[in-house]
């Protein structure tokens, strides 16, 4: 009898131990960071719409593993409707971002998001955002790769 229930549980436990081996430890490439909000350096990102303001705070978010960015979007900025590979978990810190899901811009379904507020981009799910009189800045944390695919290929031109 304990003989089957060893059986039972050794298989799992054998499965888990030889993958902790094969897998990196996630966060393993983290050193440690302290930044002050006035140490965080916005920079111009042209690959984004409108020139989003960008910093990413830890990570690499173009290699598999934990990621945490901190990105201005401009006042006036509509973000179509686009998609990403990987779950991501977003908090406004400032500013107001109307936010919605679907694949078309739709300004009824958006919802105001000021600061505080919180909300999660599943992967693959299609959203679109608009910030109308002033700047938004959000902190958006994912475990890459990341990218970016808009539902209208044209849209990526900005």
């Amino acid at each position: 009898m304990k003989s089957a229930r060893f059986a039972r549980l050794a298989s799992p436990l054998a499965m888990a131990l030889a993958l902790s081996f094969s897998l990196p430890a996630l966060g393993e490439d983290f050193t440690p960071v302290r930044l002050t909000a006035e140490e965080i350096q916005l920079n111009s990102d042209t690959s984004r719409p409108g020139s989003m303001g960008m910093a990413v705070l830890a990570g690499d978010m173009s290699k598999s593993g934990l990621y945490s960015a901190r990105i201005r979007i401009p006042a006036q900025l509509r973000i179509p409707p686009h998609a990403h590979p990987e779950d991501r978990v977003v908090v406004v810190l400032a500013g107001t971002l109307h936010f919605g899901f679907g694949d078309h811009f739709d300004a009824a379904a958006m919802k105001a998001m000021t600061p505080g507020s919180f909300f999660i981009e599943p992967a693959g799910k299609p959203h679109f955002a608009w910030t109308q009189s002033d700047d938004a800045i959000l902190q958006v944390s994912g475990i890459g790769p990341s990218g970016t695919v808009y539902l209208n290929p044209a849209d990526a031109a900005h």
